[in-house]
């Protein structure tokens, strides 16, 4: 039976590859994110997935999260509020089907790559899946969003436990098993396999697991719920989660800070004076990174000459540059204000991303070295059965390009996240008001508020510029 297997897997791990294909299909969709055209982006999403042929489409079959997140997304920049509250929640429960799937899938991509089963979803999509989602339900008030906020943050919530899910890929035991696999299957071929003393990347520990994002809008909400012990809390953790690394020594926003003992905390937010009302205003700037390939080399003795160089295609995070240098706000009747920094999603992102970095480096070590013994003992064969060196080289070199053509890293992610979270806040007096976000860099976005008297009002903003 285990030597079945191994026919299976050799054939398997030669053979089956993920094309990927060189035309940017997500241009049009990114040039009217560019645009601030979100309607458009998202027509010209509808227009990608109307391809009859699956590989012409933005986002294939297995590919669910990442459409789901980005219609979600867009949906939410364009104000269309309850329709990204429902794809927000269907990427949410795809996500939730992916991690509960078993091991199976896991041991899948030690053959082929990532990309030959359903996207998962990265721990960042995770989170702010379940932000924007509070925003959405804040602003359709439909009773939520301090649910869907306290689920991300709350003790043993999902920001607690994100280093837990690896924990079974460093202990080693699921590596110890899919290696015994392998090697087996490699017998079948006449190989004997050993990783000998390869040196892989250590598991690093993701240190974001408090957002201050999230904190900030915990207190809102609970201020919105009528529940101020709450908003202290909230607040209370915010000061923690400015001590945590993820923020680098930055200081507390002012319209958040606090002060007093616990339980009794005072500050901006939760002490508005006697017949003003506060405006809040939450500015979003720039894109988030993009995940892209990265080829970094590998070497292994191989008999073949053709075969003792290749690359490893991993997936890494790439900063996308914004022109937005900081954020002012000015309200009607002559009161303006500056925003401060509230959390650098980017930075979030490349921390949780992480958390299971070193596995993707082992499994994509593991499977091109591999690949690239089955084909150099197939050379070595040749050789050994008559055949000229020349010929034998041109098949080792026709091995490798076939080969490569059957990596690729799984790119697949969230596009149109932003890169950056500002706020700010000013007591007013009871009335409503056009309220104009500069962003220093970008075009201005305007904004009408009612304040009234006793009230926290959110005013969110957008420019990915």
């Amino acid at each position: 039976m285990k030597t079945k297997i191994g026919v299976v897997f050799v054939s398997v791990a030669f053979f089956l590859f993920s094309c990927a294909s060189t035309e940017n299909l997500w241009a049009p969709v990114d040039a009217a994110v560019g645009a601030g055209d979100f309607q458009g982006a998202l027509a010209a999403i509808d227009a990608g997935q109307a391809a009859e042929d699956e590989d012409e489409r933005i986002y294939t079959e297995g590919n669910q999260i990442s459409l789901q997140l980005d219609k979600g997304i867009l949906k939410h920049y364009a104000g269309d509020f309850q329709a990204s509250y429902d794809d927000l929640g269907t990427a949410e429960r795809l996500i939730e089907e992916a991690y509960a799937k078993s091991v199976t899938a896991e041991i899948a991509t030690y053959i082929v790559n990532d990309n030959s089963r359903d996207y998962a979803g990265e721990d960042y999509e995770d989170v702010y899946v379940n932000v924007f989602n509070a925003l959405n339900a804040y602003h359709l008030n439909n009773g939520q969003a301090y649910a869907l906020i306290n689920d991300l943050v709350q003790a043993g919530g999902e920001l607690q436990v994100l280093n837990e899910k690896y924990s079974e890929e460093a202990s080693g035991s699921l590596l110890k098993t899919i290696l015994e696999y392998i090697e087996e299957a490699l017998k079948a071929a006449g190989a004997t396999f050993s990783l000998g003393t390869v040196k892989f990347p250590e598991s690093e520990k993701i240190e974001f697991t408090n957002s201050a994002l999230a904190r900030y809008l915990g207190a809102v909400f609970a201020l919105t719920d009528g529940n101020k012990d709450m908003a202290r809390f909230q607040l209370f953790e915010l000061q923690n989660a400015y001590k945590t690394p993820i923020y680098g020594g930055a200081a507390v926003p002012k319209a958040l800070q606090v002060s007093g003992n616990r339980g009794d905390e005072k500050g901006p937010l939760l002490d508005i004076p006697s017949g003003k009302g506060q405006l809040n205003v939450l500015a979003f700037a720039g894109l988030s990174p993009l995940k892209e390939e990265q080829l970094k080399p590998f070497d292994y003795p191989m008999q073949a000459e053709s075969l003792k160089t290749a690359t490893l295609k991993l997936p890494t995070l790439t900063a996308r540059p914004s022109k937005i240098s900081g954020v002012s706000v000015a309200v009607e009747g002559g009161a303006s204000f500056d925003l401060e920094p509230l959390e650098d999603i980017g930075a979030v992102m490349v921390d949780t991303f992480k958390g299971h970095y070193s596995a993707t480096v082992l499994k994509t070590f593991v499977r091109t070295l591999v690949k690239y013994i089955v084909a150099d003992i197939a050379v070595q064969a040749a050789v050994a059965k008559g055949t000229p060196a020349f010929l034998a080289g041109a098949a080792a070199v026709a091995a490798k390009e076939g080969l490569d053509a059957t990596e690729g890293a799984d790119v697949r992610a969230a596009r149109y996240l932003p890169g950056k979270a500002y706020v700010g806040a000013i007591d007013l007096d009871p009335g409503t008001y056009t309220v104009t976000v500069n962003y220093n860099g970008a075009a201005p976005v305007q904004k009408t508020v009612e304040v009234k008297a006793g009230v926290v009002s959110l005013v969110e903003a957008i420019s990915l510029d």
